[in-house]
């Protein structure tokens, strides 16, 4: 439990600064952000209760929110995709998924498709980037900004995610 908590923390204080310190002065056109942050909640340990998960993520959108000066933009988005996530895993996993959290992250990138891998990490960020950039627009006028802006984002989100989720899952082996 402590060393849940210890590496829970330890990716905390990392993701944030990762995103706050590079990633937010990452500008493709003046516009477009990578949102590696994700990472964090996308490697989350899978035996921590919802509960606790739920409030690590909003505190971890908090925080971004602080310092990104979005009024509360991650923290809806990040509380969002906490929620979603065990039944985005259940359907994506299907009888794989273990809903009491036996197994860790790792094993489901090891053990899974690749299909599924891109499909699990596709998935949280494009409900992410979608909540984040619908709430930024806050109008169905703008809806086409508001996909174009996520569908950019998404591919450079994703790809950062996905090598940064394949380096740390080649350290802890």
């Amino acid at each position: 439990m402590a060393s849940t908590f210890l590496l829970v923390f330890k990716r905390f204080i990392f993701f944030i600064l990762l995103q706050v310190l590079i990633f937010n002065k990452f500008d493709l056109f003046g516009i477009y952000s990578p949102y590696i942050c994700l990472v964090f909640i996308l490697t989350f340990p899978v035996k921590t209760s919802k509960i606790s998960f739920m409030a690590v993520a909003f505190a971890f959108g908090f925080t971004l929110d602080l310092f990104s000066n979005s009024l509360g933009l991650n923290a809806t988005a990040c509380l969002t995709v906490a929620f979603l996530r065990p039944y985005i895993m259940s359907f994506i996993f299907g009888g794989f998924f273990d809903p009491l959290g036996l197994k860790l992250i790792k094993n489901y990138v090891s053990d899974s498709s690749f299909s599924q891998k891109i499909l699990y990490i596709s998935s949280i960020i494009l409900i992410h980037h979608f909540i984040l950039f619908s709430l930024e627009a806050f109008s169905l006028k703008h809806m086409s900004t508001v996909m174009h802006k996520t569908l950019i984002t998404y591919l450079l989100s994703g790809f950062f995610c996905t090598t940064l989720i394949y380096i740390m899952i080649g350290n802890e082996r």
